[in-house]
């Protein structure tokens, strides 16, 4: 059963799907792609605005509507990526914004300029309150990139989760592909592969792809590790 982890493919709420249309083509691209667990991770920065839980929970009902009438093997389970704040911790364990599946891990999201020592502290905070981090495409953390040690010691120390954007794979298969994503993949380090899915144009969900790609390079126990197990174990 395969999960992206990773979309904003709830319509009307985040800079992903602008509409019902769009959310409607999303889908079909998922289940195209041999997605069968949609976990929809719209933008949320606690204590800076509130999350739309209203216009969220009404859209995803309209579009369990959607996957009815186009008969789509989908499951829709709720979730966000929650930027890093001083109040994300605290709001995420009260239900201020959605946890993934309802459950106790949490997608988190730091800017690419964000220091070692916040990344630290974020995954602190999220542990001593009873929450699992799942650290959202680790590849854009400029810290990260820096030393590559510190992908082990968040996995070691703090628990977390890492998650890689299926784009940033298949660009590691390229001629110059990205020799961090190439290394971490290797060192078998990377938790998770999602599609981080805006739309279905220039981020479109790649899951299939990325399947062939990690099978292909990596072997089926990794395709299967990134796109099936570990999600599942997450969210079920």
């Amino acid at each position: 059963m395969i999960v992206d982890m990773h979309t904003h493919i709830v319509y009307g709420v985040d800079d992903g799907a602008k509409d019902l249309d769009m959310s409607r083509a999303m889908l079909k691209r998922a289940a195209e792609n041999g997605v069968q667990v949609i976990c929809c991770t719209s933008h949320s920065t606690p204590g800076h605005a509130a999350f739309p839980w209203d216009d969220y929970l009404a859209h995803l009902e309209v579009m369990g509507q959607v996957i009815l009438e186009e008969k789509l093997p989908l499951t829709l389970l709720t979730g966000s990526e929650i930027l890093y704040t001083d109040d994300a911790a605290d709001m995420a364990r009260r239900g201020d914004v959605p946890t993934l599946a309802g459950k106790n891990a949490v997608l988190v999201e730091f800017l690419p300029i964000t220091d070692w020592g916040q990344i630290t502290r974020a995954a602190r905070e999220f542990s001593t309150r009873g929450l699992q981090m799942v650290c959202a495409h680790v590849e854009r953390y400029h810290c990260l990139h820096e030393d590559m040690d510190r992908l082990y010691e968040l996995k070691e120390e703090y628990g977390v989760i890492l998650q890689m954007n299926c784009s940033t794979i298949l660009r590691a298969g390229g001629l110059m592909g990205d020799k961090f994503a190439k290394k971490a993949l290797k060192s078998g380090l990377i938790d998770i592969a999602a599609s981080d899915a805006h739309n279905v144009t220039e981020r479109a969900c790649n899951i299939g792809q990325c399947r062939t790609f990690l099978q292909k390079h990596y072997g089926e126990e990794t395709a299967r590790r990134l796109l099936e197990d570990t999600p599942q174990s997450i969210l079920f």
